[in-house]
């Protein structure tokens, strides 16, 4: 009889044998698993025997009689997925000493956007500090709060598990960090020989973290459940590790009101289960499968248009008036859509979007629609969260990739929230123009202080005047400090009344 492999090329392997036998080696990761009577061509085990040494040749003759009962019933072949040894490691937190910090500056700017901070769990108290907030009548308001400290650093974490890496995110200006960062990786990427990195930087811009330390951990010894401390640099970081097992996936049934802000949702969000169905901030960790479904109907103006309905998909954006989208979710987007932030990651849902968490975080659901208070209705939303079934489904980022760098010097929303705030400054830039109907592009360089260098990119003819007033008036704003210097491009469409 020819003997077939018990691996193929690709790791997915094939199983020889009925449920119930355990395999010699590590086929399936539980070679020494105890037998279960209830499933059919299993064999009871006998009573542990004290002796270790017996108990390992107990084991030997289990294996092999499972062997020789499963050859007496037939051999089936049957392909079956690499599956997923699943642990979940959270990096917590960390203790800082300042006296060991060397050549660090006083920071007291966040480049995050407000959805950035709500949605990660170390920046949800400081989430005042971040961006600019909207009132539900589409008013900005500058971050009103300082941070809670000043120290000399901006910590965040690198795990390097292997060729693959796992990214923290910057907390800024506080000696005890504490990120709460999920992520389920396979087990079976660890050789044991080998080590897991933490690396503990102080985050100065893109391209610009300034390595603090580092500590190693045998995969052997990263493996075993349970929180634990190490030395890392200047600082002693907090980690634990938990076998996850067959979890049953975690689901979330609730509305997303359209006549809210999506910041404003989020600032109020549960972030556990809702068993009336209050609005939550679902919390994944990086690695898990999301998926989520939308059903409903709501009004994006109910007051002036009750009758214009808009499902989860949303409505084409009328490029005049794509100033009505969220910051963020402007060009190229449905107006009235569900959207969501996970992390730093924005994304449009729409009716059904299934993905990989690449980031850990808070899923903020909301619909794209910067003045709420006019609208009315709520999409009906279901959310369910799953371990990956196996190795295939993950996304872990490659060292050295792209993927592997840290977050951009200034969020994109806050730029556009900026500009927001000083709309009528550049409206009655155009009321003085004879044909008020066209476009025009600023483009924006923000230096480290946040003042920026302001340009006209393109101007419709009409409007180049226009152009050239908006100009003067934006080189007199102030953003937020970004990391290092920022362009921005910013597209504007007006049209009569």
């Amino acid at each position: 009889m020819p003997r077939l492999p018990l691996r193929d090329d690709s790791g997915a392997g094939y199983s020889l044998f009925p449920p119930g036998c355990p395999l010699p080696g590590d086929i399936c990761g539980q070679a020494d698993a105890p037998l279960n009577p209830e499933v059919e061509g299993s064999i009871p085990s006998a009573p542990t025997l004290a002796s270790p040494r017996r108990g390992k040749m107990r084991r030997m003759r289990i294996h092999l009689a499972c062997w020789v009962a499963c050859m007496g019933l037939g051999i089936a072949v049957v392909p079956r997925a690499a599956r997923a040894g699943d642990l979940k490691i959270t990096i917590v937190s960390a203790q800082i000493d300042a006296r060991k910090l060397k050549g660090s500056v006083d920071r007291s700017a966040m480049p995050f956007s407000d959805l950035a901070c709500l949605s990660l769990p170390g920046l949800r108290h400081i989430s005042d500090t971040c961006g600019i907030r909207f009132a539900a009548d589409g008013v900005t308001k500058l971050p009103n709060a300082a941070l809670p400290e000043k120290a000399p650093v901006d910590a965040m974490v690198r795990l390097e598990l292997g060729d693959r890496v796992v990214r923290t995110y910057p907390i800024p200006s506080t000696l005890t960090p504490r990120w709460g960062y999920s992520v389920v990786v396979d087990e079976h990427i660890f050789d044991d020989d080998d080590s897991a990195a933490f690396l503990l930087y102080d985050y100065e811009g893109p391209g610009q973290e300034k390595q603090l330390g580092q500590g190693l951990v045998k995969f052997k010894e990263m493996k075993k459940p349970g929180k634990r401390t190490m030395k890392v640099g200047p600082a002693v970081l907090t980690y634990e590790v938990e076998r996850c097992g067959a979890d049953k996936p975690r689901s979330y049934k609730y509305n997303v009101p359209a006549n809210q802000q999506i910041a404003e949702l989020a600032r109020t969000a549960r972030t556990s289960d809702s068993p009336g169905g209050e609005y939550v901030a679902v919390p994944v960790n990086e690695g898990e499968v999301v998926e989520v479904r939308a059903s409903g109907r709501v009004q994006p103006n109910a007051k002036k248009y009750p009758d214009r309905t808009a499902g989860p998909n949303g409505v084409a954006t009328i490029s005049a008036k794509v100033q009505y989208n969220q910051p963020g979710f402007r060009d190229g987007h449905n107006h009235a859509a569900l959207i969501g932030q996970l992390g730093m990651k924005a994304m449009v849902i729409g009716e059904h979007k299934k993905f990989t968490a690449e980031t850990a975080g808070f899923l903020i659901l909301a619909i794209n629609d910067l003045k709420s208070a006019d609208n009315g209705g709520a999409f009906q939303v279901e959310v369910t969260v799953t371990t990956p079934k196996s190795v295939d489904e993950r996304k872990m980022k490659k060292k050295g990739s792209s993927e592997d760098a840290g977050p951009a010097g200034l969020d994109p929303r806050v730029i556009q929230q900026v500009v927001d705030s000083h709309g009528a400054e550049l409206d009655q830039c155009v009321l003085s123009a004879a044909n008020p109907n066209g476009e025009i592009v600023l483009q924006f360089t923000i230096s480290g202080d946040g003042t920026p260098l302001v340009a006209v990119e393109k101007a419709s003819p009409n409007l180049k005047q226009a152009g050239e007033c908006m100009k003067k008036k934006a080189n007199g704003w102030k953003f937020p400090p970004p990391r290092g210097v920022v362009s921005a491009r910013y597209p504007l469409s007006f049209s009569a009344g």
